[in-house]
C-alpha cells in the first residue's frame, strides 16, 4: 500500500511527471508493439484509472501516458536503423582518423606542405563533426539502464495513486494539469471545489440540502405521527322526532 504523501511530495511528483514523461516525446508517441506485460505489472495496469483522474483537455490522458512509460521502460529495444547509422557512421570516421595520422606523419617531414596542412584541417573538422552525431545517437539509443528504472518506477508509482480514487488522487492530478497548463472545470470532480475562503461550495450547499430534507422528513413525521390526537365526542341524547327529521333532510 502506497504511504501518505504531504501535498508538497505530491507537487513534486506531478513535476515529475511532465517533465520526464510528457515531454518525453519517445513516450508520448509510443506504439504498442503487441508484446505483453506480465506479472505485478499486468496486474496493475488492468485495473483502470477513473476517467476523472486521467483525462486531460489536449493532452494524451495521465492512463495513457503512464501506461506508455512502463512499456517503455520494460519492452522498447534498441532503435535498429539508427543502430545501423550509427555502425556507419564510426567506420567512417575510423577511416578518416586513420588518413589524419598519415597526414601528421608526412608533416613531420615536410612542415611546409600548405596543401598538407590544408587537408589535415578539414579532415579534423570532419571527424569533430562525426563524433557528435555518433554521440548523439548513442545517447538517444543507449539510455543508462537507471534512467529507464526511474521512469519505470514513477510510473508505477502514480499508477497505483490514481487508483486510489480519493483526495490522494484527486490532488496528484490537479497538480499535474498545473504543470501543463490546463485549468479544471469547478464541477470536474462532482462538486464545487473549494473557493478563495477556503470552503466547498458544492459539499456546504449539499450539507445544507440535506439538512433542511432532514428538518423537513422530521416535521412531516411529526404532524403525521405525534400531533395530540383529537377529543372523540361523546354521545348526546337526541330525541326521537329530531333524528327522523335530520335522516328526512
Amino acid at each position: 500500500m502506497t504511504n501518505f504523501l504531504s501535498d508538497k511530495e505530491l507537487e513534486d511528483l506531478a513535476k515529475k511527471i511532465v517533465i520526464d514523461l510528457y515531454n518525453n516525446k519517445d513516450i508520448v508517441n509510443l506504439k504498442n508493439n503487441g508484446r505483453p506485460l506480465l506479472g505485478n505489472i499486468s496486474s496493475l495496469i488492468e485495473r483502470p484509472i477513473s476517467g476523472i483522474y486521467t483525462n486531460i483537455s489536449g493532452h494524451r490522458s495521465l492512463h495513457t501516458i503512464l501506461i506508455n512509460a512502463i512499456r517503455y521502460s520494460i519492452l522498447v529495444e534498441k532503435n535498429m536503423s539508427l543502430e545501423n547509422e550509427f555502425k556507419k557512421l564510426r567506420e567512417t570516421c575510423e577511416r578518416r582518423k586513420n588518413m589524419l595520422i598519415v597526414i601528421n606523419r608526412k608533416l613531420e617531414t615536410d612542415k611546409t606542405n600548405e596543401e598538407l596542412k590544408s587537408e589535415g584541417e578539414k579532415i579534423k573538422l570532419e571527424v569533430s563533426l562525426l563524433e557528435k552525431k555518433i554521440n548523439e545517437i548513442a545517447e538517444k539509443n543507449s539510455e543508462p539502464p537507471t534512467i529507464r528504472k526511474n521512469i519505470l518506477e514513477l510510473a508505477k508509482k502514480s499508477y497505483k495513486l490514481l487508483l486510489r480514487s480519493d483526495k490522494t488522487s484527486e490532488k496528484l492530478y490537479t497538480y499535474v494539469c498545473n504543470h501543463l497548463g490546463v485549468k479544471i472545470d469547478n464541477d470536474h470532480f462532482g462538486y464545487y471545489q473549494r473557493n478563495d475562503n477556503g470552503y466547498n461550495n458544492g459539499y456546504n450547499n449539499g450539507y445544507n440540502n440535506n439538512y433542511n430534507n432532514y428538518n423537513n422528513y422530521n416535521n412531516t413525521y411529526n404532524k403525521q405521527y405525534h400531533q395530540k390526537p383529537q377529543e372523540e365526542k361523546k354521545d348526546v341524547y337526541v330525541p326521537p322526532q329530531l333524528q327522523y327529521q335530520r335522516r328526512k333532510y
